[in-house]
């Protein structure tokens, strides 16, 4: 019956049919909540997205791959200027031995690269350990020869006390600054440190003008041929000398030259012993300068002389033939006839160097009256001077003014450079 009334009571029965609804539906939440404690339960909160992305199982490698497929991960190993011939083949190199694509056996270099042949007795520490990846990258390089590091630098990585030893050296071979395979194999070689060619052969590859000399000159320094040739005098690889010397010029001659010694021109003194007991010192010697005088490897002279110099008691007089000692003394001496000045061997003003060497025939040579090396007389004079078998005596007496001779070539005689000629006359020869 639609009356107020009616209308109140369908709206009483509503709502009360509506909170009943609402409390039913909160017991409910109540029940679940209590079951869900009782059972020991922890809500659940949202999983990052980062975490969920770690979690996230990684992709397999594969388990198979076609020939040429390598590269698509690993094109990295090819991108250089240098690249080895199978880079791109790596088949070649890397052997499957599984489905596993990653799972191989290398092939040793030497299976392609034979590096030590029949004749090398002496093996590169690497090489005959099979370690090459010591030295070379195996797929690509910014160097030649697939090398880690170009050159010096390489070999020094291992050769740490040679390293150590070349930067307190105030002079450095050019090759070992530059690559020390100029002179070594770095693999293998006949000859001990690997040397590429042994003896002397290895210096004169570079050293062309001195293997030239070496074979048109009249003079050869046994030093060069002999034992450890050049490196009897030279360090290979660094000095504080220069020209890499071992030692000062004067330690390394005597270094050899303290015993006699047998040469194509004759024997040659016991230098050191003689100079212990003669010690008026000719000036070269004084100053430890014996390449003043000689040349170390070979010379067109005697005895290695950088210049003419007279082999002979007697010569007749030409200036080429003392070109050696005017390089240092006055040509004069020789060559005026008086003089006030030039030299103390005078007799007033006659000079009797002119005297003795300015002749045609007969003329006496420096090596008749003077010693090359040193003396127990003054100026360097003789005590005897070898003649054929005859130690032919010289008998020289210093005086105040001059001196005087009582030698086997003549009868004594005395000079005075007092400005009165006493003894000889101009024309006296």
């Amino acid at each position: 019956m639609d009356t107020p009334r009616g209308r109140r009571l369908r709206v009483t029965a509503g709502g009360f049919q509506n909170t009943t609804t609402a409390l039913i539906g909160v017991a409910m939440i109540v029940l679940v909540a209590a079951a869900v404690y009782a059972n020991g339960a922890q809500p659940q909160q949202a999983t990052p997205a980062r975490a969920t992305a770690a979690a996230a199982p990684r992709r397999a490698a594969p388990a198979t791959a076609a020939a040429g497929t390598c590269m698509q991960c690993h094109g990295d190993v090819v991108k250089h200027p240098v690249v080895h011939p199978k880079a791109t083949e790596c088949e070649s190199c890397h052997v499957p031995k599984t489905r596993d694509a990653h799972q191989f056996d290398d092939k040793k270099c030497t299976v392609c690269h034979q590096m030590v042949k029949k004749d090398d007795k002496f093996v590169h520490g690497p090489v005959a350990a099979g370690e090459c990846l010591a030295c070379h990258d195996p797929h690509g390089s910014e160097e030649p020869q697939l090398v880690r590091v170009f050159g010096a630098d390489l070999c020094q990585r291992c050769h740490v006390d040679m390293k150590a030893r070349l930067a307190e050296k105030r002079f450095t071979h050019e090759p070992v600054k530059e690559d020390c395979a100029t002179c070594h194999n770095p693999h293998a070689s006949p000859s001990k440190y690997q040397i590429r060619v042994d003896g002397a052969e290895q210096c004169l590859v570079c050293h062309k003008t001195l293997r030239k000399e070496l074979v048109t000159a009249r003079v050869q320094h046994e030093a060069v041929s002999v034992d450890r040739e050049c490196i009897n005098c030279h360090d290979p690889h660094a000095s504080d000398l220069g020209k890499q010397l071992k030692g000062t010029s004067m330690d390394l001659c005597l270094s050899c030259h303290d015993r006699e010694q047998d040469a194509p021109g004759g024997k040659v003194q016991n230098v050191k012993g003689w100079l212990e007991t003669h010690t008026d010192l000719h000036g070269p010697i004084r100053q430890q300068d014996c390449v003043g005088c000689h040349l170390p490897h070979d010379s067109e002279h005697f005895r290695l002389l950088r210049k003419d110099y007279p082999e002979t008691f007697y010569s007749p007089y030409n200036p080429k033939n003392y070109e050696l000692c005017f390089s240092c003394h006055e040509p004069d001496l020789a060559k005026v006839e008086r003089t006030a000045t030039v030299t103390g061997f005078r007799d007033g003003d006659l000079n009797l160097h002119f005297l003795h060497v300015n002749r045609t025939e007969k003329g006496r040579t420096c090596r008749a009256c003077h010693e090359a090396h040193s003396s127990t007389e003054p100026k360097h004079l003789r005590e005897t001077v070898p003649f054929g078998e005859w130690q032919l005596p010289v008998g020289y007496t210093q005086t105040p003014d001059g001196g005087r001779c009582a030698p086997g070539c003549h009868l004594p005689k005395e000079y005075s450079r007092k400005l009165v000629q006493t003894t000889h006359s101009p024309g006296e020869r």
